[in-house]
């Protein structure tokens, strides 16, 4: 009992040294640079122009205004709508979604919680997001919070939520609707006979809501981008496909590595050999034909891109090397263990990923979390193998973006 509980006094210390230690390099960023970071610009000044009293909505703009108007709104109590001031804010705000994270990591119960906590706080698509003016984790918080009600079987506070998240961003309508279903599947599992799902639909009649104030929006809207609709197409792309799934090869390669290291290839030489043809199938497809690329992604300015430059490499003379990351991440998912309601997260983010034209690691943003939510912890080691490998990328790209003249 004992040992037990020295354990557990350990891992809250540990646990507690490093999120003082992401708040302390998040506060450094926001103290220390008066630089805007790409999307910054436009958001800030929306921000600045809602603390203002003007509520126009900037062309360049291609959300609803629902994080500007909170930022905005909670900056009051400051006097100077400085950058700093308004990052402030957002931080404050968006540090919440470590704590709803936390509570769902612990009542999914498919790893230790705070080690699941430290894995999304250093993961690098969404450590430096945390300090700057950008909408993902503040959107990611409102996702997060209905996720965790619907768990709780709370489906009213649950929708609420899933109609907030869309006045931050209009792709949640997918995760909306993923919430939706997994809660279905949570009480009745994959039989869909007529009773249940009845019942089902009279106990969250208030997602119809939800879903139909989206379409009227559309409507209204004649698209889901605000502004700069040009530069937002929506159709079908298979750019952000390639690019999440060599974001998951280099993210995941400890896991990767171990996982073949112990596989038993006596047991299980089908299963291994089936995974290695398809991944192969998908590498070849990105290099036998390379979709198109957006404009922006071939876009330099004053600040190197570290997406853009990837893309551009890949795309040129190290096509070989994104396609093997490609395989490498597809091997992965496919070591990974899921419970079967939890495989639902795959088509999922293809739905969410294969509309847009624009490459961008934070379209994958809610992928990935869920992901940690979701995959089973084999080796507790790794996990923490994991946190560290993350915690050094994230602090290299931190040092990127203040001293290189680069950004995400």
């Amino acid at each position: 009992m004992f040992n037990k509980n020295s354990k557990l006094t350990k891992n809250k210390w540990g646990f507690l040294f490093l999120l003082g230690l992401a708040f302390a390099v998040w506060f450094f960023i926001l103290l220390t640079s008066n630089n805007h970071f790409g999307d910054e610009t436009v958001h800030h000044h929306q921000i600045k122009q809602f603390f203002k009293g003007n509520y126009d909505i900037l062309p360049e703009l291609t959300t609803i205004p629902g994080y500007h108007f909170a930022i905005s709104s909670f900056s009051n109590v400051f006097s100077d709508p400085t950058l700093q001031n308004f990052r402030l804010v957002s931080l404050l705000l968006s540090s919440f979604s470590i704590w709803i994270f936390y509570l769902i990591a612990r009542k999914l119960q498919n790893g230790n919680p705070f080690t699941r906590t430290l894995q999304f706080i250093f993961l690098p698509i969404t450590f430096l997001y945390f300090p700057l003016l950008y909408t993902d984790i503040f959107s990611l918080l409102f996702v997060l919070l209905a996720f965790y009600f619907t768990l709780k079987k709370q489906f009213k506070l649950s929708a609420l939520l899933s109609l907030l998240s869309l006045l931050i961003r209009q792709n949640n309508i997918v995760w909306i609707v993923f919430i939706w279903v997994y809660g279905y599947v949570s009480n009745a599992g994959f039989a869909f006979s007529r009773k249940t799902l009845i019942e089902y639909f009279k106990n969250t009649f208030e997602y119809f809501f939800v879903f139909l104030a989206f379409v009227v929006f559309v409507f209204l809207n004649k698209g889901i981008a605000i502004g700069d609709v040009e530069g937002h197409p929506t159709g079908f792309y298979l750019g952000n496909l390639y690019f999440a799934l060599a974001l998951t090869g280099f993210l995941f390669l400890p896991f990767l590595l171990t996982s073949l290291a112990k596989f038993d290839f006596a047991k299980r030489k089908t299963f291994l050999f089936g995974a290695i043809l398809l991944g192969i199938l998908i590498a070849s497809s990105f290099m036998l034909f390379p979709p198109a690329i957006h404009p922006y992604n071939l876009t330099t300015l004053k600040v190197h891109f570290l997406r853009n430059l990837i893309l551009q490499a890949a795309y040129n003379q190290n096509m070989w090397l994104y396609g093997l990351a490609i395989f490498a991440g597809f091997l992965t998912l496919f070591l990974l263990k899921f419970e079967k309601k939890n495989l639902l997260l795959f088509p999922f983010s293809v739905l969410v990923l294969l509309p847009s034209f624009l490459v961008e690691q934070r379209y994958a943003l809610v992928s990935f979390v869920l992901l940690l939510l979701f995959y089973e912890e084999e080796n507790s080691k790794l996990e923490k193998i994991t946190i560290f490998y993350w915690l050094l990328i994230s602090l290299g790209l931190t040092y990127m973006i203040l001293n290189l003249n680069t950004f995400l």
